[in-house]
């Protein structure tokens, strides 16, 4: 992938972001809600999804373990590590697994001015993009949790959505294995988006234990019936836009 090529996209899409989020709200999914927090109740399936990687010392043993279950689940990634690791994101593509956008750099979205927000935004959307997954029907979800009403119009002149979740497994606080599997487990109901991570922030924490404690959480449920899909698939039954596909040059 040449840098001056992302650039140029980055550069074209920030420039048609800041004219989007200048036109009047209006919703982009017709009367669906912007956040989302969970699926429907009605079917019996859950999605796993993961924050702040992609990690290479932890991602491919999460991986390992959906394929083991014949399960798919959804990364959100951070920018910087996209650039760092593409084959690593394009292997998730390839394998059946959806990747949301997690900003670049992982700032606190409500203490950054929006044109900070759009550059975080934008930038992922377009490195994502270079390794074959498309701009359309794009998953946001914001570092710490944290946005506010002019986030969420942005997300909506841009055809996104900003994926939240229903339950957290904890393993951010740096849990042990039988604690998360704990949380998740005894609250785990129809349509549940579960938060778990892949690495932080820094790339310096231990999630070993979230390893370990997927390794009883995925046979578990599906044992009790569940079906184990990407976001995408929980909210509207088809799934991810992403498809594998080579880095445009």
């Amino acid at each position: 992938m040449l840098r001056s090529n992302r650039l140029h996209f980055w550069v074209i899409l920030t420039f048609l972001g800041c004219f989007l989020s200048a036109a009047p709200p209006g919703p982009a999914w017709g009367a669906e809600p912007v956040d989302v927090w969970a699926g429907p109740t009605n079917q019996k399936a859950v999605a796993l999804t993961f924050d702040d990687g992609p990690s290479p010392a932890y991602t491919p043993h999460i991986m390992a373990l959906f394929k083991k279950y014949q399960a798919h689940g959804t990364f959100f990634v951070m920018g910087h590590r996209v650039e760092q690791y593409p084959g690593l994101v394009q292997a998730l593509i390839k394998a059946g697994h959806e990747v949301g956008n997690h900003s670049f750099s992982h700032p606190r979205f409500t203490e950054i001015a929006q044109p900070s927000r759009e550059q975080e935004l934008e930038r992922t959307a377009v490195d994502l993009d270079l390794l074959g997954c498309p701009q359309s029907e794009r998953l946001f979800r914001p570092p710490y949790s944290a946005y506010d009403e002019r986030l969420k119009t942005y997300l909506a002149h841009t055809h996104r959505r900003l994926v939240m979740w229903s339950i957290d497994s904890g393993d951010w606080r740096g849990l042990a294995a039988p604690a998360i599997i704990k949380n998740v487990l005894s609250r785990v109901r129809n349509g549940s988006i579960i938060i778990f991570h892949d690495s932080d922030e820094n790339a310096r924490a231990d999630r070993h234990p979230t390893v370990e404690a997927l390794s009883i959480i995925l046979p578990t449920l599906k044992t009790a019936g569940y079906r184990l899909v990407t976001v995408s698939e929980l909210l509207s039954g088809h799934g991810s836009p992403c498809r594998p596909g080579k880095a445009k040059d």
